[in-house]
């Protein structure tokens, strides 16, 4: 389930990235950029929606060394659950890219083995 039927993959990354210019910018941290998006973008936090959103972050905050503890906690319960096919309408466009961003999370970081990855 999306938030936002119409908002793609390449569009959470954008925002992510738009976003974490306020640490160059403003002299925010990662944890206070991403408290803002939070509040920000409550509403989009659910189902296949708030996996994109977390993994555009991680991406992101992974790509330059920044990442947060939490953000890694919601990577190893979305990441593992996207792979399972929890989230079943991604379109191909986005799963390419999606799968390139895991790939990348992967190779740089080892996620948490969790209980349980059901809602």
């Amino acid at each position: 389930m999306r938030a936002e039927d119409d908002l793609t993959y390449q569009e959470y990354k954008e925002g992510v990235e738009d976003a974490m210019s306020l640490i160059k910018h403003s002299g925010w941290t990662p944890r206070q950029v991403t408290d803002w998006m939070t509040e920000e973008d409550n509403e989009l936090l659910i189902g296949t929606s708030e996996a994109l959103w977390i993994i555009s972050i991680g991406a992101y905050e992974v790509e330059h060394d920044i990442l947060e503890e939490r953000v890694l906690e919601q990577l190893s319960y979305h990441i593992p659950r996207y792979e399972m096919g929890k989230y079943n309408d991604i379109t191909p466009e986005e799963r390419e890219l999606l799968e390139k961003d895991i790939a990348f999370i992967r190779s740089k970081v080892e996620l948490w083995k969790l209980k349980s990855y059901e809602d």
